[in-house]
């Protein structure tokens, strides 16, 4: 009895270890897709977050920026799937960064950025902040 139990416990063990690796996170399988859309005219932006496709966010942050007063000057600067996006603002200055986490974003835009920047907006995607 002892060594059939042995057995069944080795054998669920291996089953376990074999899936392990396959398993992952709700949030790591599913696609979910932001953008973040400048305009030309100072301080206006749009964002989208949690959309199906980069298509489609992108165009919720270009929908976003015209919205907020963009006219026909805005534009996707970064798009990014299960991630973080930020823009840093100095004088004279917009940069851009993605990552996996909100704080790689943000030191993506600032080391993007010549001057002395500032982060001037953040957004993630689902289950992606830290």
């Amino acid at each position: 009895m002892k060594r059939m139990l042995t057995s069944a416990a080795v054998l669920g063990a291996t089953v376990a270890a074999m899936f392990a690796g396959h398993i992952a996170p709700a949030q790591a399988q599913s696609g979910n897709y932001g953008a973040i859309a400048v305009s030309v005219r100072p301080g206006v932006y749009g964002y989208a977050t949690d959309y199906s496709s980069y298509a489609d966010a992108e165009a919720g942050a270009m929908a976003a920026c015209l919205r907020g007063g963009g006219g026909g000057g805005c534009d996707v600067k970064v798009s990014y799937r299960n991630g973080c996006g930020a823009i840093a603002i100095s004088r004279g200055w917009w940069s851009y960064g993605s990552a996996s986490t909100i704080g790689g974003a943000k030191r993506e835009a600032l080391n993007n950025n010549p001057g002395n920047a500032s982060i001037k907006h953040w957004n993630c995607t689902s289950g992606y902040q830290l």
